[in-house]
């Protein structure tokens, strides 16, 4: 999902990677929507979901070149539940709004005010 700091010029995406299971944000990260920012994402995620796993992505070409081919399934069955986290999070977090008033002048404040509610959004999963 997109969103911008400053200025509707200056998108950043929210990249997401998610437990389809528990619907758990294991690791995000904010950049363009290249391969590079991909492979910080892949960094961030813990180890545990490097092999033995499956992403479910739609069509980008940045997913070709980073996630194992054997395990990489393109389709939008699969990206349902991110879809649906995005409308939580767009929700919960004013500066996810598309067409907000709401928006941060500061890199930093745009990572803190996202951290937050992902972390809220966490933290309702393991209390149920």
């Amino acid at each position: 999902m997109w969103t911008f700091v400053g200025r509707k010029r200056r998108k950043v995406w929210l990249w997401l990677a998610v437990e389809r299971a528990s619907r758990r944000i294991v690791a995000w990260v904010l950049g363009s929507r290249g391969t590079a920012t991909l492979r910080r994402l892949w960094a961030a995620l813990p180890r545990r979901y490097h092999r033995h796993t499956r992403y479910f992505t739609d069509q980008w070409r940045a997913y070709r070149q980073v996630l194992p081919a054997g395990a990489h399934i393109v389709g939008k069955s699969g990206t349902r539940v991110v879809e649906a986290l995005n409308g939580k999070l767009r929700h919960r977090c004013g500066v996810l709004v598309r067409r907000s008033r709401s928006f941060s002048k500061c890199r930093i404040r745009h990572e803190w005010r996202i951290k937050i509610a992902i972390d809220q959004h966490n933290s309702e999963i393991t209390l149920h």
